[in-house]
């Protein structure tokens, strides 16, 4: 059983080992202050997936952000992060470490939302948008 701390952190881990180019946030920062980003946060959980406990779902929000200068190239970056392949792909990195380096995680990202939002920190605006990373766990006892 993984608790909602240790999933965000094998998501940081995965992140970490496979993407160069973009900062991850475990946990949500007053104000994210390296960019290009990806800010790990849990949106909601479903302890009743299998009979007996057997599974819990967790649902998170990964805002990824990008510097809002430069709205063009900045767009083109966010597009890479957002794409379902390619060298800077979260989908395709989370497809291809679906345990996210643990033995009890399943993990897939299942939706694109909010593209092209706007999320103002320390008095910039960055361009972003949210992807649903769904996470399957053994469940608890």
């Amino acid at each position: 059983m993984a608790s909602v701390s240790e999933i965000r952190d094998a998501i940081k881990t995965t992140l970490d080992a496979n993407m160069a180019d973009l900062h991850v946030y475990d946990t949500v920062p007053d104000a994210p202050n390296v960019l290009p980003c990806v800010v790990i946060i849990p949106f909601t959980a479903s302890f009743d997936q299998a009979m007996g406990r057997g599974t819990d779902q967790w649902i998170f929000d990964l805002l990824v952000l990008c510097s809002g200068s430069e709205m063009d190239v900045r767009q083109d970056q966010l597009d890479s992060f957002i794409a379902g392949a390619g060298s800077n792909s979260i989908r395709q990195v989370i497809f291809q470490n679906r345990a996210l380096g643990r033995t009890d995680c399943d993990a897939y990202v299942s939706e694109l939302t909010e593209y092209g939002m706007r999320f103002p920190a320390a008095e910039i605006d960055h361009v972003g948008a949210r992807l649903k990373l769904i996470v399957y766990t053994v469940g608890t006892s």
